[in-house]
């Protein structure tokens, strides 16, 4: 057994899958060398055993005339029950797009994909008016852009990709059934196009074309994972930074983009700048971390605060 009590096989599977997580077994099996019922096997008992939970698609919401809106809340007079009633309250809505509960100075965080302050209405003042007795505090920040990295802890040598959703392109034209298939590829990478046209009532060679057409318009990104961290072991921190001015932020993401542990970098637009997602295995090794970072841009960093995060749900386009 090698990390995390996984063979090699299984290691090298999970970094084709990040790296592609609508590969074929068969493409899979000719990359790894084994059989593509090995890689089926290897596959669901991966995500049997918890480690996959779910394969996904990157959107580029914004030509989806989009944005998301990161919301963090601090929690008071609650208990276990309330809070679970708070975050299957918020995860009814057909808009989130991420749910996390955190430890550190806020408690939840989630994101609602928004066109206008209407939809952030509709998702705030509804929850404010069940649960607002325990809101002690509240954050709103409008997220312009993000990357996520390929995990780089499946290899010795991993690929250094991203994959970058909100480039701030035009609205493209989209009508139902186009909506229907980018939503349904970003909940589950793998789905098949033949059930893809069964749910639609469509010939399967309209899908195709369809989803050809999305895919020129640059709309999906890449097939990647969501993983269980604590399977592997590992801590999701992330660190929210307060800097001097945004000029500094690409190379915050350049110099954070380059250590294994590093997973995710969002731009924000309210109390914090940048939020910087990270991978380890114990705090020691954030320590380390947060040195490197707070050494490279003593002048720039303002402020930071970090948090533990245990990852809830994820969709990156739950229309």
């Amino acid at each position: 057994m090698s990390r995390f009590g996984l063979d090699n096989t299984d290691l090298k599977i999970l970094e084709q899958l990040d790296l592609n997580s609508r590969i074929s077994y068969k493409e899979l099996g000719r990359k790894l060398r084994v059989s593509k019922e090995t890689c089926n096997f290897r596959v669901k008992r991966l995500i049997d055993r918890g480690y996959i939970k779910a394969f996904l698609t990157t959107v580029d919401i914004s030509k989806l005339n989009r944005m998301y809106y990161k919301i963090v809340y601090k929690f008071q007079k609650t208990n276990p029950e309330i809070e679970q009633q708070i975050i299957s309250f918020i995860a009814s809505n057909k808009t989130i797009a991420y749910i996390a509960t955190l430890d550190g100075r806020y408690d939840l965080i989630f994101l609602i994909l928004a066109k206008d302050v209407n939809d952030l209405y509709n998702v705030l003042v509804p929850l404010r008016d069940k649960f607002g007795e325990y809101i002690a505090e509240q954050q709103i920040l409008a997220l312009p852009s993000g990357n996520r990295f390929h995990y780089k802890f499946f290899s010795d040598k991993p690929k250094n990709q991203t994959s970058v959703f909100n480039t701030g392109a035009a609205k493209i034209n989209l009508d139902e059934l186009d909506y229907k298939i980018i939503t349904r590829f970003a909940g589950n990478a793998r789905v098949k196009l033949i059930d893809l046209a069964k749910e639609n009532n469509t010939d399967i060679n309209v899908i195709k074309y369809r989803l050809n057409k999305i895919r020129k318009q640059n709309i999906l990104g890449e097939h990647t994972l969501s993983i269980d961290f604590e399977r592997f072991g590992l801590l999701q921190i992330q660190i929210d930074y307060a800097l001097k001015n945004h000029k500094v932020i690409p190379k915050v993401i350049e110099f954070v983009s380059k250590m294994s542990q590093c997973t995710f970098t969002t731009v924000g637009l309210g109390k914090y700048d940048l939020a910087v997602e990270f991978a380890v295995e114990t705090i020691q090794e954030l320590r380390e971390i947060q040195e490197r970072i707070r050494t490279e841009f003593a002048k720039d960093i303002i402020d930071h605060d970090f948090f533990v995060m245990n990852e809830y749900s994820i969709n990156w386009c739950p229309l």
